[in-house]
């Protein structure tokens, strides 16, 4: 009849109206998950720039500690006061750490002992360029070193301590022992994964070891040390690691709802499908329902479930935005304080290079 073939072709459109809809809705939480996996990629590339920043303020210590060696011989050239003015303050100490060095440490970590190199001693030991010689690390974009525990003795060679140490980088973490690296050239863990660590002490010519535990609950390293006070402060500086992961996470208030750090083609590809599959809805029809009735409930349950699907990934974008907004920000600053520190250490060069040439003149 007329009215059976009206709510018919009534039925068809709403079917056609309902599979459009459900398709731009797909396509708006694709479009919405790449967005975020941008946002993900854009916070890795930040860390990296920041790691290089570091890397910069902490090559400026070096500089600024030769800068203060080289006035204080220029000051005992130009006088006889200024020498025995010298000779009773005796050697220059080295510059101390800028505001944003990877390597400055809060006033209640333990004593820092000589066998553990770090700030400029590690660039005056040459120690990167020395693991990439021997072939026992090579550095990614953005890694350096942050702290070599020599197991050779404090005033050793660089040759000789990397063949004996325990290497930290802003990255991870790894052992060496008779020149070869623990566990191979994957050796190591990186630092993200650090979820607590604790000491165990050597008995009479027997190490003291550091289990480091990760946030999966297992144990995934052990670093060994000769010396007492070095395994005090690596475990302090170890301990200090999920301490500052957690204050990251606290900042985003929540975790993402799946992890970023492993997306590939594939994930985009099987979470796309699974958006998709939601269209395909179990057709059934509940007791005094008319069909377009049934198309209604199931298209507003369907799109219900999307809109969901949107709200989290929302959130997931709103977070990584404001993250790398606050990233940005802390940036800036370091920019401003390394721009300040290289004005500063340029007028202190020049000042040198005078006094330098009054007195090859004189």
């Amino acid at each position: 009849s007329f009215q059976e073939q009206s709510e018919q072709s009534l039925e068809d459109r709403y079917k056609q109206l309902a599979e459009q809809n459900c398709r731009t809705m797909t396509d708006t939480i694709r479009m919405a998950r790449e967005a975020d996996d941008v946002g993900a990629e854009t916070l890795a590339k930040l860390a990296l720039d920041r790691e290089k920043l570091l890397k910069v303020d902490q090559d400026l210590d070096y500089i600024n500690s030769s800068l203060k060696r080289c006035e204080y011989h220029l000051h005992s050239m130009e006088s006889w006061s200024g020498a025995i003015g010298n000779y009773f303050r005796g050697l220059p100490k080295p510059e101390n750490s800028g505001t944003y060095n990877a390597t400055t440490l809060p006033k209640k970590a333990p004593m820092c002992p000589l066998s553990v190199w770090r700030g400029v001693f590690l660039t005056e030991k040459k120690v990167e360029a020395a693991l990439q010689e021997g072939k026992v690390h090579s550095f990614q974009a953005g890694e350096h070193v942050m702290y070599l525990v020599s197991n050779a003795g404090a005033r050793v060679s660089t040759s000789r301590a990397i063949k004996d140490c325990v290497v930290v980088t802003n990255l991870g973490a790894f052992q060496v022992k008779g020149g070869v690296r623990v566990g191979g050239k994957g050796g190591g863990f990186p630092l993200r994964a650090v979820e607590s660590a604790y000491m165990i002490k050597g008995t009479f010519l027997a190490h003291d070891v550091i289990h480091v535990k990760s946030w999966a609950g297992n144990g995934i390293a052990e670093l060994s040390f000769w010396n007492r006070a070095a395994t005090e402060f690596m475990l302090f500086v170890l301990n200090e690691i999920p301490h500052n992961s957690r204050k990251w996470q606290d900042r985003q208030n929540r975790p993402s709802t799946y992890d970023h750090t492993t997306t590939t083609a594939t994930d985009r590809k099987s979470r796309t499908t699974a958006t998709t599959s939601t269209t395909s809805t179990t057709t059934h029809r509940l007791p005094g329902e008319s069909e377009i009735q049934r198309l209604a409930r199931e298209h507003d349950e369907q799109f219900d479930t999307q809109l969901d699907q949107l709200g989290r990934v929302l959130d997931d974008v709103a977070y990584k935005a404001k993250a790398i907004g606050e990233e940005v920000r802390e940036q800036n600053k370091l920019i401003n304080h390394t721009k300040k520190r290289v004005e500063d250490t340029h007028g202190r060069l020049g000042k040198s290079n005078m006094r330098a040439r009054r007195l090859l003149r004189s």
